[in-house]
């Protein structure tokens, strides 16, 4: 157990939920949830909240209500669906964006190659479809889309392993126009985008806050010469055969205030081409289009642009990086399928916003437990965790460990306890023959040019 726990703070890790959940009370008050003396109250609403959707991530009325029973007020499950309107939803909306403040980690991942930027940001959005009374609110993209749908943008820290940053937006709205990533944007951060995000004056704006980015080409975009003069992309690919390439190149021109990076092309393997030409013929021909020759050709390269510079991370480093993108993909998937935001039950408004900013509580809470724990500090980065196994030990601990808000000294006994289980039993089974992604950035740490 000392090796997963000797380099944490219990005491602060309790103290930091303790306050989120004791201010809860505060704000029941101040948004309505409570507005006279209730045995129901603004905590012991969200203990019974958090701890039934942890132990059941698409739990009922019947089986939340007991919750409140076995935190001392027995309701019925009527009781507490008459207690569900819009004052819960603006009392829990609060409680989360609180959290998503509050609930950071302190420890980053012993991986050295990571420790050359002060934050790896990775920016993504999920969708959550809704039912269809909340159209106005959350209009859908039309079409075959769903009428109601809300996206939710997120900012993921891999160093930290903390949500940065979280936005709600309507299922409609493009991921281009979120830009709000950039407020958080410090000197000697790595921005991790996917095409979605891709616009020149965003990296202009990363870059010239000194930090980096690291995402792939949007085709379309000029690209120059540093000596300013136009390439043909794709006859200079083409000219270099079946070799990777990089050179240094500026992305737009002139009149865009052109963004100078590093541009790292890959040829793919046939089959792995063809698929993608078949998908972006498909994904053409749903939106009336034909895709062009010259972008089809164009897929048989994967190819990455960057401003980090070739002494911090070589060509293998920077495609090996890239993948760390995919990581948000488990988050959004411990999202969906362990704290149950890919189902929201009924169709009133109320009821339906309610849960959702109780899971996404859920989600908060359950990443700050286990983000300074993500790899064990002294042991080796193939022992990662498995969020499934994790979700279960969860589950088992959750009403000793937030039953106790009033105990710090229980609190940490219980939280003690839940990471003895997670070192025993919590962690992937070590793969030999395919690393996973963190074994592999540390195998490349110890080819890294700057850590020679």
């Amino acid at each position: 157990m000392k090796s997963i726990t000797k380099h944490l703070n219990l005491e602060l890790i309790c103290q930091r939920l303790s306050d989120v959940f004791n201010e809860s009370e505060t704000l029941a008050r101040a948004t309505q949830f409570v507005q006279r003396r209730s045995p129901l109250t603004g905590l012991m609403f969200v203990q019974a909240l958090v701890i039934g959707f942890l132990k059941y991530p698409q739990a009922s009325l019947s089986q939340l209500a007991q919750e409140c029973a076995g935190l001392g007020f027995p309701i019925s499950p009527q009781g507490l669906h008459d207690r569900i309107q819009q004052g819960s939803v603006d009392f829990l909306k609060v409680l989360y964006q609180q959290a998503l403040q509050q609930l950071k980690s302190q420890i980053g991942l012993p991986i050295v190659l990571l420790h050359q930027f002060t934050h790896i940001l990775v920016v993504d959005s999920t969708f959550q479809t809704l039912p269809d009374s909340l159209e106005e609110e959350y209009p859908g993209s039309g079409g075959k889309a769903a009428c109601a749908c809300l996206k939710v943008q997120l900012v993921y820290d891999f160093l930290s392993g903390n949500l940065s940053q979280l936005a709600i937006q309507a299922g409609r709205t493009p991921d281009q126009g979120y830009t709000q990533y950039l407020d958080i944007v410090t000197a000697g951060s790595l921005v991790l985008l996917d095409l979605g995000y891709f616009r020149l004056a965003s990296l202009d704006e990363i870059a010239r806050k000194g930090a980096f980015f690291l995402m792939r080409y949007l085709y379309h975009t000029v690209v120059c010469s540093l000596e300013g003069s136009r390439l043909d992309l794709l006859a200079y690919l083409e000219s270099q055969g079946q070799a990777a390439v990089e050179r240094p190149v500026l992305l737009g021109t002139a009149s865009t205030t052109p963004v100078t990076c590093r541009l790292i092309s890959v040829p793919v393997p046939l089959e792995l081409a063809e698929e993608r030409r078949r998908k972006a013929k498909r994904n053409a021909q749903e939106h009336g289009k034909t895709a062009s020759e010259r972008q089809l050709r164009m897929l048989g390269w994967s190819i990455y642009l960057t401003n980090v510079p070739e002494k911090w991370l070589s060509t293998s480093q920077v495609i090996a990086f890239y993948r760390i993108r995919w990581q948000i993909e488990l988050v959004f998937k411990f999202w969906k399928s362990y704290c149950g935001l890919d189902k929201l039950p009924g169709v009133r408004p109320a009821r339906v916003m309610t849960e959702f900013y109780a899971k996404l509580l859920v989600a908060i809470v359950s990443n700050f437990l286990v983000a300074p724990i993500r790899l064990p500090q002294e042991g080796s980065p193939e022992h990662e965790i498995s969020i499934f196994q994790v979700r279960k030990i969860l589950s088992d601990f959750a009403q000793d460990l937030l039953a106790q808000c009033f105990d710090p000294r229980a609190m940490q006994a219980r939280l003690e306890a839940l990471y003895h289980r997670i070192a025993r039993y919590g962690y992937k089974q070590i793969r030999r023959k395919k690393p996973n992604a963190l074994a592999r950035l540390a195998q490349l740490s110890t080819t890294s040019p700057a850590l020679a």
